[in-house]
């Protein structure tokens, strides 16, 4: 099993300890990772749907972070068109639950459960953030499909702009009151993604493009310890 490129992107802050649930050949795969408001708007839940299945049919490994809105999207979606999925918790893995919305699409082989927090521990809002970092060394680019001003989601764009990792940006017209911190991603260095004109489809060609860059990362896996 290989978290190098955790290792690589976080360093010193990668966790020491993963509890791991489901199956744990995902991590060898090409990641891709999403994150959004929870309360996005329907623009913001096409967009995901339609971004999410081009990458799960491309053979990428969604990944993002269990919560309602846009992450659930990103589950579903993923296993809906048969691909695979990396759920990372923001709380201890002895209180993660398939969501009844979920359980139609629900594969273990195609999944896997993450957590670096105690098996015990409850949801904190630290702790989302914490959660953000696995979702982004788990990735080889990460796309922000609505960001407020503040909170997780501007907090995740500006965390995988700071490891240098590629971020995409959902550009569109008439941004809802949630996506205002995507203008501001955008100016901190994230790349749009819009639609295509010729498809009508998030043109999501430079961000294969992307994926496909991915320097040479030395194995360290046995700096953390899975359980």
């Amino acid at each position: 099993m290989h978290f190098e490129r955790l290792l690589a992107t976080l360093g010193s802050k990668a966790p020491r300890t993963l509890y791991l649930q489901g199956n744990t050949d995902l991590p060898n795969l090409d990641g891709i990772g999403f994150c959004g408001s929870r309360k996005s708007s329907r623009k913001g839940i096409d967009t995901v749907r339609d971004c999410t299945e081009q990458a799960a049919i491309a053979g990428l490994t969604v990944v993002s972070g269990n919560a309602a809105g846009i992450d659930f999207e990103v589950h579903y979606h993923g296993l809906s068109v048969g691909g695979t999925t990396i759920l990372v918790l923001p709380e201890g893995i002895n209180h993660f639950r398939i969501k009844r919305a979920l359980k139609p699409v629900w594969d273990w082989e195609r999944t896997l459960v993450i957590s670096q927090f105690d098996p015990d521990d409850v949801w904190k809002g630290y702790r989302a953030m914490i959660r953000n970092q696995i979702i982004i060394g788990l990735s080889k680019v990460m796309i922000v499909i609505e960001a407020g001003e503040q909170g997780g989601t501007m907090n995740a764009g500006m965390e995988t702009i700071k490891h240098r990792t590629p971020l995409y940006v959902a550009e569109y017209r008439d941004m809802s009151v949630d996506a205002r911190g995507n203008k501001e991603l955008l100016g901190l260095g994230g790349k749009p993604l819009a639609r295509s004109r010729s498809t009508g489809r998030a043109n999501m060609r430079n961000v294969f493009t992307d994926m496909e860059r991915d320097p040479a990362i030395s194995s360290k896996q046995d700096q953390i310890r899975l359980l």
